[in-house]
């Protein structure tokens, strides 16, 4: 067959092996439009998967090792010892402002009182069954109103003393009054109260001024409310500036010292449901400054009330009638009509009962009662 011939055979088989690449081609380029999309979601789907294996891993790797240890806690460790849990929200006392005084008073000045009431606390009873626990709860509450507030008013020395018992009642501290006194003072800074940890506790102190302080103590340990200053558990002398006092809500100042709460709920009455745990700890710091009290039983006795005396009333004898002509022979007196005349019997006293006391009144009842007074 000639050149001619051959194209002319062969024209059909090229032109269907065109339309084939043709197909080809079309369908490749429409396959190279979806492959990024296609490759991004794929990609996609897989770092997903690895992330969450791995946490998935992770987290199996964490139980296992909490297993392995809860084994080996319980095998060789003795048995744990169940220990009062307190929150760690209190304020370090020492954050304060490197200002001078003046500054300081400044600055206290500059934040606004409150406008909200200010609700009082409510009475709080030392249990008067366990005089060791009142004889260390009065201790160390003396301490901290001499320590603290020795100078101020008796009503700044009871607003302090009440912060320590508002203190004792909230969930962010210890549930004893020495426990409130000395939180922190194990540590180099952050002690509650400064003068657990400054030295002052080793001053000599004024007789006078300890007494006057155990007096506000003894009150507020047997129901003495200052509701001056509510729920305050906060307080610092005007002279400083701590840096905790913008966070705080400003209550009142009583003397040197400005009185805070917690705002929000943690300084609504609410929050001070705790109760006193009934067993003070031993402070070693008050070993010099702890003073025995001593419980003393009185002998039951009869209470002998005061008997008034009875009421004497003279009662006068009944008056004679008079008899005509008497006055008359009176003045001329015959010797039968004298030594007739009868003597009137003497008047007796007459005794009256008591309106007072009733006839048949029962015996003053017995009474029992439990001193606590110092040793000296």
């Amino acid at each position: 067959m000639t050149t001619s011939e051959n194209l002319i055979a062969a024209a059909p088989t090229l032109a269907q092996r065109l339309r084939e690449h043709a197909g080809r081609a079309s369908a490749r380029l429409a396959f190279s439009e979806m492959t990024p999309t296609a490759l991004a979601l794929v990609g996609v789907l897989f770092v997903a998967g690895a992330a969450g294996a791995v946490v998935i891993a992770q987290r199996l790797e964490e139980i296992a090792a909490d297993r392995v240890q809860a084994r080996l806690i319980a095998n060789t460790a003795p048995a744990p010892v169940i220990r009062e849990q307190v929150l760690d929200f209190t304020l370090a006392p020492d954050e304060v402002r490197a200002i001078d005084a003046d500054a300081a008073r400044a600055f206290n000045a500059a934040i606004p009182f409150s406008t909200l009431p200010i609700l009082a606390a409510r009475p709080f009873i030392m249990a008067p069954d366990r005089i060791e626990e009142y004889a260390r709860a009065l201790d160390c509450l003396t301490a901290a109103v001499y320590f603290e507030a020795g100078a101020e008013t008796t009503e700044g020395q009871a607003a302090v003393a009440q912060v320590v018992l508002n203190r004792m009642r909230h969930p962010a501290y210890p549930r004893t009054v020495c426990g409130v006194v000395f939180q922190g003072s194990e540590r180099a800074t952050g002690c509650q109260f400064s003068f657990t940890c400054d030295g002052a506790m080793d001053r000599p102190r004024s007789i006078e001024g300890w007494a006057r302080a155990r007096a506000s103590a003894a009150a507020a340990l047997n129901g003495s409310v200052a509701a001056g200053v509510g729920m305050a558990t906060h307080y610092h002398t005007d002279w400083v500036a701590p840096y905790w006092a913008e966070r705080l809500v400003k209550m009142r100042q009583i003397g040197t010292h400005i009185f805070y709460r917690w705002a929000g709920t943690w300084g609504l009455p609410g929050a001070f449901a705790g109760r006193h745990s009934g067993s003070e700890p031993i402070i070693d710091q008050m070993a010099a400054l702890a003073e025995p009290i001593v419980a003393v039983d009185l002998i039951e006795t009869p209470v002998i009330a005061e008997t008034p005396e009875p009421i004497l009333l003279i009662v006068p004898p009944p008056a004679r009638p008079a008899r005509e002509g008497l006055e008359a022979r009176a003045l001329n007196p015959t010797p039968v009509e004298v030594a007739a005349a009868p003597t009137p019997p003497a008047p007796q006293p007459t005794v009256m009962a008591n309106p007072m006391v009733a006839a048949t009144a029962a015996p003053p009842p017995r009474r029992r009662s439990r001193i606590a007074a110092p040793s000296w």
